[in-house]
């Protein structure tokens, strides 16, 4: 702090003061010559005092200067009087010093050193500087100094004054505010004293507590152990937790709980005492109800180690803290290894993770859960159980965990295996018999196109040239058509007599050492006038070393199915390339084309007798689906194998074949020749006469639109041809026919489809044309289609001409009418 303003016995302004550099001649005037190494000499030595004050060297020096000045104006006035004058009696300087001590925390101890330091500091600089104290002057300096620090302390009297004050204060206010119950009590068993909530507590008033003794107010079942109480305080044992029932002025007794502690040497024991009353009444409810629920629990575990089933109980956070007798006895777990979550242990770790996730998920849903899972019994076995749990919830909603049973169910789950076992063979019978009936039906009609279409051709260009009337160009051919239609023909039953043989295991190879180029060579030129026709590029690489044991007559049959079928897939333009090569103790052939592939559906089912990818009415492809079949067995029988594979549709297809160097698989060489098939002979009848007749037909078949062009013209009619659906009904719009002609089976669009979209045309659009269906599916049920369609007619392969002119002339009225089919 700042020093204190002018002093009452300061020096006059007018004296000189003595001048820095010379020794001071006595005591007051070395306070002015060494007032500043007095300054730091006192710091120096005081602030260590002050280290936890922290205090700044401001704070520190404080109203050391004027002091200082106090101290100078006393000794300077005993110098001229040294027997009258008495010392420093008042500071204000002291009084600001001591002001300041206490607000900054120091106490009285550390400002008496202060001052104790400061008579040192004086007393060492004057021996220092020489100066001749006398003795006089040494009393004048110690009382003043004595009485500075006397005026020093008198703040921390009064602060140690009030504060005892405050204290008292508060004691009392928290004796009679506090919400416990205060008393003081004499050894003599009467209450001296009692607080305001004692008294309100109990009901008695405070005279009336102190009239009478206070184990009158005791229940008398408490007032021994109360007594035996006393005594202890009597010897100077406090009391903690001790309860007893006091009686109130109503009558009616509260629980109080008591923490004393005596004083013996004045008679008395301070106490505290808490009201119990609710508590004790909460406590003996909780008692009674958890007296109810140990017999409710107790029932509940006698029942559920009893029952049938195993039973369990989970808390909140899903572990488990029961498990009946029935778990244990079933799984051969302990309640060590059991409860909690160590009842996943016997879960099949198959069923682990879903199990897990369903109590999880459950658990944090707080939703009931039925699952099945395998649970390992004593024996080791896993038996099949269900497990049905079902969330707990207290009185107020609050969820508490689960409670569930498992049940043994293995022997209904191995019925239900064994009826889903049942089901799935009748189902997987059931339909390989519809797909078998399926394919029947599918083969049969294939069949019958594929047999008939050749023998339309055949049949219709024999019929012409029993005429005569054919020109020598038309005539040669006609003798080719039947020619390529009867190979064709004779292959197809060629391929029914094979699969025939491999199904009744008749087929035989003839087995000899086999040159797999030659039997190459005679496939390529086998399907070379076809590739040239369509213009496809057919390249082989053969290793002219690779010959097996095998029947070259059945390894030619194979080269040239697979070559025929790369050339009949492919599109025009397209490529096919062969490569025969030795790969270690085999070889492999591979049969590759830019065609328009196998879809990933079907490649699995590529090599199945008649199996086509493209099957129905609307295919693009003749063939009956055998011959991968054949391809396929034949290849077996050699001890080898066929595979086949294609990125999709549209994008080619590659069989490789791989053959032993080395064959032991083959059988007795007798190979039965394949009969011939008969061909039925049929008496000319004239045609009817079609002058004048527009006929349109629409036919894929050239070959057919042909035979049937030119049987139509000879008999007078004008005819107009289509090769698919598409073209006929923009023909038909366009030329008006009187008679519609139509093939059945064309790709894209068949004949079923081409009718009905006629039919719903307008009549000036030629909507109401009659139309004669020919077809190669000659089954009752197909005609009974074809007539249900749209057309008025149907005609079966192979056609007899006179039949079709008979029925054109019918429909165009140029002829009696047929009966009706």
């Amino acid at each position: 702090m700042s020093s204190s303003g002018p002093q009452e016995h300061g020096p006059s302004s007018e004296e000189p003061m003595p001048t820095r550099g010379r020794s001071p001649a006595s005591l007051a005037g070395l306070l002015n010559t060494e007032r500043e190494a007095l300054l730091e000499d006192w710091c120096a030595r005081v602030s260590p005092l002050f280290t936890t004050l922290r205090l700044s060297q401001e704070q520190l020096v404080d109203a050391l200067p004027a002091l200082l000045d106090e101290l100078h104006t006393a000794l300077v006035d005993a110098e001229e009087d040294a027997d009258g004058l008495p010392p420093l009696h008042h500071s204000e300087a002291a009084g600001a010093h001591g002001r300041q001590r206490l607000r900054l925390g120091a106490d009285v101890s550390l400002v008496t050193r202060e001052y104790a330091l400061l008579r040192d500091c004086i007393l060492s600089r004057a021996e220092r500087a020489d100066v001749d104290v006398p003795l006089h002057q040494l009393r004048v300096l110690g009382a003043s100094i004595d009485n500075a620090l006397a005026q020093a302390v008198i703040p921390f009297a009064f602060d140690s004054a009030e504060r005892r004050h405050i204290e008292v204060e508060e004691r009392e206010r928290f004796f009679q505010l506090s919400p416990d119950m205060f008393c003081v009590a004499g050894l003599d068993g009467y209450f001296k004293r009692v607080n305001t909530y004692f008294v309100s507590v109990l009901g008695w008033s405070e005279a009336e507590l102190y009239q009478h003794p206070f184990m009158d107010l005791i229940h008398p079942d408490d007032r021994a152990s109360t007594q035996e109480e006393m005594r202890k305080l009597a010897h100077g044992i406090p009391t903690l937790r001790f309860q007893n029932r006091f009686r109130t002025r109503d009558g009616r007794y509260r629980w109080l709980a008591w923490a004393s502690r005596p004083a013996p040497e004045l008679g008395l024991i301070y106490a505290a005492a808490r009201d119990i009353t609710e508590q004790k009444t909460v406590a003996q409810e909780r008692e009674q109800l958890l007296e109810v629920v140990r017999d409710s629990e107790a029932r509940f575990r006698n029942m559920a180690d009893h029952a049938p089933v195993m039973l369990w109980v989970t808390d909140v956070q899903g572990a488990t803290t029961y498990m009946n007798r029935g778990w244990y006895a079933f799984t051969g777990q302990t309640e060590a290894t059991g409860l909690g979550f160590g009842w996943f242990d016997a879960i099949h770790p198959d069923d682990l993770e879903r199990t897990q996730r369903t109590f999880t998920e459950s658990n944090a849903a707080r939703q009931p859960f039925r699952l099945d899972y395998r649970l390992r019994g004593t024996d080791g076995h896993y038996r099949w159980a269900v497990d049905t749990g079902s969330p707990r919830f207290d009185a107020d909603g609050h969820f508490l965990g689960y409670i569930g049973s498992v049940i043994d169910i293995s022997d209904r789950k191995q019925a239900e295996v064994d009826r889903e076992a049942l089901l799935a063979r009748e189902s997987a019978a059931r339909r390989e018999a519809e797909e078998a009936n399926q394919l029947k039906d599918e083969f049969l009609a294939t069949i019958s196109h594929e047999l008939r279409t050749p023998l339309t051709a055949i049949l219709g260009w024999v019929q012409l040239l029993r005429t005569g009337t054919l020109p020598a160009p038309r005539q040669e051919r006609a003798l080719e058509t039947i020619e390529r239609n009867a190979r064709a023909q004779g292959q197809l039953i060629e391929d029914l007599l094979d699969v025939s043989r491999i199904v009744s295991g008749k087929l035989k190879l003839d087995v000899s050492p086999v040159d797999l180029s030659a039997v190459v060579q005679q496939a390529l030129e086998s399907v070379q006038p076809a590739a040239d026709a369509r213009r496809i590029e057919v390249r082989a690489t053969v290793d002219t070393t690779s010959s097996v044991m095998g029947d070259p007559h059945r390894l030619q049959q194979v080269v040239w199915n697979l070559l025929s079928n790369a050339v009949k897939f492919t599109p025009k333009g397209g490529h096919v390339r062969l490569v025969v090569a030795r790969r270690d103790s085999i070889v492999e052939l591979t049969v590759e084309d830019t065609g328009q592939g196998i879809s990933e559906a079907f490649l699995p089912h590529v090599f199945e007798r008649f199996r086509q990818a493209d099957g129905g009415s609307t295919r693009k492809t003749g063939g009956l689906g055998l011959g991968l079949a054949i391809v396929r067995h034949i290849v077996e029988m050699h001890g080898g194998t066929v595979s086949a594979a294609s990125d999709g549709e549209g994008r080619g297809a590659t069989f490789t074949v791989r053959l032993p160097l080395s064959v032991t698989q083959w059988r007795d060489p007798t190979m039965p020749p394949s009969p011939k098939p008969p061909v039925a002979e049929r008496m000319p009848s004239p045609p009817p006469e079609l002058g004048g007749v527009r006929v349109l037909v629409v036919d894929d078949e050239e070959d057919a639109r042909e035979l049937l062009s030119t049987l139509l013209e000879d008999s007078g009619a004008r005819v107009v041809t289509a090769g698919s659906a598409l073209e006929g009904l923009q023909v038909l719009q366009a030329e008006h026919p009187d008679v519609l002609v139509s093939d059945i089976g064309m790709p894209v669009t068949d004949g079923y489809g081409f009718i009905e979209r006629v039919r719903a045309l307008s009549a000036e659009k030629g909507g109401h044309t009659p139309a004669v269906a020919i077809t190669a599916y000659a089954r009752s049920e197909d005609r009974t289609r074809v007539l249900r369609a749209g057309f008025q007619s149907h005609v079966p392969k192979p056609v007899e001409p006179g039949e079709l002119l008979a029925v054109i002339a019918s429909l165009a009225d140029r002829y009696p009418a047929l009966p009706k089919a």
